[in-house]
């Protein structure tokens, strides 16, 4: 048995120029001698016994031999796989589940040796190999796969590069997966070639699942929780990158832009876990690629105003939305420069993770206290300097994020009436910072020629200007409420 550990990383732009441009990449050193001629065939019973228990049946044809393979239920996150494997040399493409005689192996199939077993899906493919060494010694199997899967006359198409470690560190291979990322148009892919199939062929559900809930352990070293926080957080933010690489719509691109606003908030929040901060040298590539979607965030917001409005003073909303639309710019092209900065900081973390002689719960109380006594000298400043409400909002988004994740530390203590009043303050005031920005974006339009973008600029603008007042207002009523609100921390 062997354990698999490889970082699956999909194309994007599936064009030849780009192939051509990974096949050459240097770090992945492929050499001209041709590819491996791969068809799998994988197997299961008519009630999916075997996907029931997790494993994984195949036969494949490699050039002229055939292997046969078992997997075992294992763990992908991000695109990092990790599962136990047996690979056994057979004579054919004929299905025989006694050939894996390995113990582990029997024990695992003894329910299902005498399963009647049939060809499920089909992969068809050709391999570009190499084997690289990674700067620190570990050795690393590359595979370019350029095919198809087939499944009950689906088809659909393999472009992915594989990064599979053969002994050393699995920090290798996200290095290496963020280096080609930084320079190709690539992105973690979650699923395997099976799970692809299995899916296609109508199996399994259309999308997976994001992960909503981290378990915490109260009592767990600081250091140890929040890298594992760490982690789990950037692997749901390659979830959202991936759906909304699938789906580029206002709505993914909103939830894409949470998560990686949640895990800035949490690397704020635990600077002082290590004095040396290793992670600063990501924090500004981060900040500014999310800084950089700011005008897509804006022009998509305006465009939501402005349904709503048009609606409201039955107006044709055409002229405005397709001047609106026309200016948001696309996040595609900066996704892989995105995953690049994730697959870093997580091979950071395996290699340095966070140290803190204090429990998670010890650690995570004093510093929201601390946080919170920040927060509450920032909304004094409210009152004499309206300009000082922007910079509050941002603690409040960022207070409001953390504790969040960290709600689950205090189970029998309820922090709902604190999320959702942090919540109602945050989007009074992010609906007062989109009046202030409707200003820069709507103004020019007002004079434009075409009176029909002019006069739909000016309903807007002067819509949102007359609810800003009224909004500044709200808040305050809200934000004396804070001050009140029970603090799971304290109680």
């Amino acid at each position: 048995m062997v354990v698999e550990e490889e970082l699956k990383l999909q194309i994007m732009d599936d064009t030849p120029q780009v192939w051509k441009n990974i096949v050459a990449h240097p770090l992945l050193a492929i050499t001209q001698a041709p590819p491996l001629q791969l068809h799998a065939f994988y197997y299961d019973s008519r009630d999916n016994a075997l996907q029931r228990a997790r494993l994984a049946y195949r036969i494949r044809r490699e050039d002229d031999a055939w292997v046969a393979t078992l997997k075992a239920s294992g763990q992908s996150a991000g695109g990092l796989h990790q599962r136990p494997e047996w690979n056994v040399p057979v004579d054919s493409n004929t299905p025989d589940l006694n050939v894996f005689q390995d113990s582990e192996a029997a024990t695992l199939l003894a329910p299902y040796r005498e399963l009647s077993l049939q060809v499920i899906l089909e992969t068809r493919f050709e391999r570009h190999e190499s084997r690289v060494t990674h700067r620190d010694g570990s050795e690393i199997i590359v595979a370019l796969d350029h095919g198809e899967i087939l499944a009950r006359g689906q088809r659909e198409a393999i472009r992915e590069v594989e990064l599979e470690l053969a002994h050393g560190d699995a920090a290798a291979v996200l290095e290496m997966g963020a280096a080609l990322c930084q320079d190709l148009p690539l992105i973690p892919d979650q699923e395997s070639k099976l799970f692809r199939g299995l899916r296609l062929a109508g199996l399994l559900p259309e999308e997976k699942p994001r992960d909503n809930a981290l378990p915490l352990r109260r009592r767990e070293n600081a250091g140890d929780a929040f890298s594992q926080m760490f982690i789990w957080q950037l692997q749901q933010i390659i979830h959202d990158v991936r759906k909304h690489w699938a789906k580029p719509d206002a709505e993914s691109f909103h939830e894409l832009r949470k998560s990686v606003r949640s895990f800035r908030a949490s690397l704020r929040f635990c600077r002082s876990l290590d004095p040396a901060d290793p992670l600063q040298l990501f924090r500004i590539p981060l900040q500014e690629w999310f800084h950089q979607q700011n005008s897509q965030r804006d022009y998509e917001a305006l465009l939501g105003y402005w349904t709503e409005i048009a609606t409201i003073l039955d107006l044709e909303p055409k002229h405005l939305q397709e001047v609106l639309q026309a200016q948001i710019p696309q996040t595609s092209g900066s996704l892989s420069q995105l995953v690049s900065i994730l697959l870093k900081i997580w091979a950071l973390l395996l290699r340095q993770p966070l140290h803190r002689e204090q429990s998670l719960q010890d650690f995570s109380e004093a510093q929201l206290q601390r946080e919170y006594r920040k927060l509450m000298a920032a909304g004094k400043l409210l009152a004499e300097h309206p300009e000082a409400l922007h910079p509050l909002r941002i603690r409040i988004k960022n207070f409001r994020y953390v504790l969040m994740t960290l709600a689950p530390l205090w189970p029998g203590k309820d922090s709902k009436a604190l999320l959702k009043l942090l919540t109602t303050l945050q989007g009074i005031a992010g609906e007062i910072h989109d009046a202030d920005m409707a200003g820069q974006y709507l103004k020019p339009l007002t004079s434009q020629r075409k009176s029909g973008v002019a006069f739909q600029a000016g309903a807007l603008l002067g819509f949102l200007m007359g609810r800003e007042a009224r909004q500044r207002k709200k808040f305050l009523k809200f934000w004396l409420r804070l001050e009140s609100t029970p603090r799971p921390w304290d109680i």
